[in-house]
This record gives C-alpha cells, sequence and structure tokens, in this order.
C-alpha cells in the first residue's frame, strides 16, 4: 500500500500554522517536564544531604554528651574516693575477743578499734583514751580488771603524750629567756654576759642609738671592739 502524499501534503498546507502551533507547544510542554523533574531531584538529594547532616550532628552532640557525662561519672568517684580517706593498720592485743590487725580509717579513734574486736567482760578501759586518733603501725592494749602494770603503763603513756607538746614549749621559752635582746638590752644585762665588759657593752649601745637597731646578731662585729672570737663566743647568748 503506497500513501498518498500528494493528500498529506495537501492537509499539511492547510493545517500548517495548527501543526507549527502544536509542536511548539508538545516542546515547551516537555521543557517544563524536565526542568520540574530536575528541580525534584534537586530538593531531594538537599533534603537527603540534611538529613544526613543532621544525623551526623546528633551523633557527635551524643557522642559529646556521653563523654561529658563520663567524665563528670569519674570526677565523681574521685571525689568520693577523696571523702573516704586513706586506711591505716592498727594492732589491738588485751582483753578483747579477736586481738588482731586492723584496716582501719586514718580519722578513726580508738573507740572504732575496740568495737570491731568486741571487749571481755572483765576488760579495764579506765586507763584507756577512746576519743584518741588512731595512729598506723601503732599497737593499743586492753588491759584486763587488775592488770595494775598494764594500767600503769598506759596512764604514764597518755600522760607523756599529753605532756610532750608542753613540755617542748617550755624547753624552748626557757632557751629563749637565757637569751638576751640586744636591740632592748641595757648595759646592767648586756654585762652579764660572759666576754662582755663595761667597754663593749657601752658601745653596743651607744651603736644602736646611732644606726638603729641591730637587724642581726653577726651586725655586732661593726660595733668597735667586737671581732669573729668574741662573737662566736658571745653569739649563743644574744638575740633580737
Amino acid at each position: 500500500m503506497q500513501l498518498d502524499w500528494s493528500k498529506w501534503k495537501v492537509i499539511f498546507e492547510k493545517n500548517k500554522l495548527v501543526i507549527i502551533v502544536g509542536c511548539a507547544l508538545v516542546l515547551l510542554l516537555a521543557i517544563c517536564c524536565y526542568k520540574f523533574l530536575n528541580v525534584s531531584n534537586t530538593d531531594d538529594n538537599s533534603n537527603a544531604n540534611l538529613s544526613t547532616n543532621d544525623d551526623s550532628t546528633l551523633i557527635n552532640e551524643q557522642s559529646t554528651n556521653s563523654k561529658t557525662i563520663a567524665t563528670n561519672n569519674d570526677n565523681a568517684k574521685s571525689v568520693k574516693n577523696d571523702k573516704k580517706g586513706s586506711f591505716i593498720f592498727v594492732d589491738i592485743k588485751g582483753a578483747v575477743q579477736h586481738p588482731d590487725i586492723y584496716k582501719m580509717k586514718d580519722t578513726d579513734r580508738v573507740k572504732q578499734l575496740v568495737d570491731k574486736a568486741i571487749l571481755l567482760k572483765d576488760a579495764d578501759l579506765s586507763s584507756v583514751n577512746l576519743a584518741e586518733k588512731l595512729q598506723d603501725q601503732k599497737v593499743i592494749y586492753i588491759p584486763k580488771i587488775g592488770d595494775k602494770d598494764q594500767k600503769d603503763i598506759n596512764m604514764n603513756h597518755f600522760a607523756l603524750k599529753n605532756n610532750h607538746t608542753e613540755d617542748s614549749k617550755k624547753g624552748n621559752s626557757t632557751i629563749n629567756s637565757e637569751q638576751i635582746n640586744i636591740n632592748d638590752a641595757t648595759e646592767s644585762q648586756l654585762l652579764t654576759i660572759n666576754g662582755i665588759g663595761p667597754t663593749k657593752a657601752k658601745a653596743i649601745i651607744e651603736y644602736r642609738q646611732q644606726h638603729g637597731p641591730f637587724e642581726s646578731v653577726e651586725q655586732l662585729k661593726d660595733v668597735n671592739g667586737i671581732g669573729a672570737k668574741t662573737l662566736e663566743k658571745i653569739g649563743s647568748k644574744l638575740t633580737i
């Protein structure tokens, strides 16, 4: 079957304008569809990227929060451990049911140790200082009733311990009282020191009046008549 081109040519000539306009409309519609689909794909990709970024941000925030919580927990544990304090080991003997070496806190008292060891019925606490703070590597002895020798030892131990500080202070006071302050001493006081005669005593007072208070005992070497040997002899008896 052969096409009648002449017939189609006549139809095209009659409808030429309509055909051209129709083709233009089809082409325009195709272009619009292409642009619409392209924009839609771009939006989808953008949304996908935003979703990915949001997920990454959320993961990072969760990771940061987890690290912060872990750090806070570690700090809390550290503070809690610090509050517990350190431990010491103390030996308890005598009238207790369980004499042994006990692990105690460095803030505990003898009372806590006695409570752990459990006293015997014939235990005598009259010479035991239950309020005394425990010390590492020490022995606590609980005497029995009638155990006079050990009771005396405990009493002497606590008495010596309580008086140790006072004795030290008294000793220091005695030493200081034997020394004479060269910035306050009178001539008669200076003369009581072996090695300082009337001439040296007057020279010390005159120097002090002219130059002001001594800044050190060694400054006495600047006084006329007092050399290194004299200062070595009298220096331990003087102070400022």
